[in-house]
């Protein structure tokens, strides 16, 4: 069976995997993403993947920033949080070094393209993934293919605009309302506690298991705004399913909120609006697993064309 490598460029850490075409995993590993240039991370890069270079058909790498489709030398544009990336022709590096097909695509579009082949889109012929993390990241996969638009920019779901009359702020998109700290804050503000950095996600669900009702409050407030969100992009894309993912969607209160308020947000559509389709939302099933699922799936095609 042929084994491919995946590796999953994160703004913490980087992820890799050698990966059978049936997606097992057959060994894994990660280091943390403490570069400071584009050289230093191609280096590393290459370290990580010289010792199973005569056993893998082909590479597989999930990047934050644009990655135009297409493209042979897979040139990171932007970087996201990694700027040291931005015009870094990772696909050619890669695969001068190790005379295979590399494929690299966008972080985001990566962890769609996985739920896909293995995980909460498979059998969807739409399904939409939204990682909710410090914005919302995630992708759309239409007939077994991740959307791209005409700018590499379909899926960035962050700069959704929460108030069309307002400037644009990190206050009224998505990326800022739709994300782990807003909840966060939410809860706080119920609580009648201050923000002062210290509490994280985790802390914020240990409340609501706890019973706390303050937190509950504050969970209920942010699951409505963002089931209106998924309103709006019901009305565009009409998808099968979305899959809920990012560090916070393992919790499952997270998921009970989400279904508990999208009766309220779908209230409205009555009378001449009646016959708003629900959204079908679940938890993403891949983890942090994921990007490097997505990654595979591109060097896979690659292999084969």
């Amino acid at each position: 069976m042929d084994e491919f490598f995946g590796i999953d460029i994160g703004g913490t850490s980087v992820k890799w995997a050698v990966l059978g075409e049936d997606f097992s995993i057959r060994e894994r590993g990660s280091i943390p993403t403490d570069f400071s240039t584009a050289e230093e991370a191609v280096s590393t890069l290459m370290e990580i993947v010289e010792p199973y270079a005569d056993r893998v058909r082909a590479i597989g790498v999930s990047a934050p920033g644009g990655i135009y489709e297409g493209d042979p030398d897979g040139v990171i544009h932007r970087g996201g949080a990694l700027t040291y990336m931005d015009g870094c022709p990772v696909g050619r590096l890669l695969r001068e070094r190790f005379d295979m097909p590399v494929a690299v695509d966008n972080d985001g579009k990566c962890c769609a393209l996985g739920e896909y082949a293995a995980g909460a889109l498979r059998g969807a012929s739409t399904g939409v993934v939204l990682a909710i993390g410090t914005g919302i990241g995630g992708g759309i996969v239409v007939d077994g293919r991740v959307l791209r638009g005409a700018n590499g920019f379909a899926g960035e779901f962050s700069f959704i605009r929460n108030d069309a009359q307002a400037p644009v702020s990190m206050g009224n998109i998505f990326g800022g309302t739709g994300s782990w700290r807003t909840l966060v804050a939410l809860m706080l503000s119920e609580k009648g506690m201050e923000d002062d950095g210290t509490v994280d996600g985790r802390r914020a669900f240990e409340w609501v298991a706890a019973g706390d009702e303050a937190a509950r409050r504050g969970l209920d407030r942010y699951a409505l705004m963002f089931d209106n969100m998924l309103l709006n992009l019901q009305a565009v894309l009409d998808p099968d399913v979305f899959a809920i993912a990012g560090g916070i969607s393992c919790h499952p209160e997270l998921m009970e909120a989400l279904e508990r308020q999208m009766e309220v947000a779908l209230s409205g559509f009555a009378g001449p609006l009646a016959g708003f389709p629900r959204p079908n939302v679940v938890a993403a099933q891949l983890g942090n697993d994921a990007n490097l699922y997505g990654a595979v799936q591109g060097a896979m095609r690659l292999a084969q064309s």
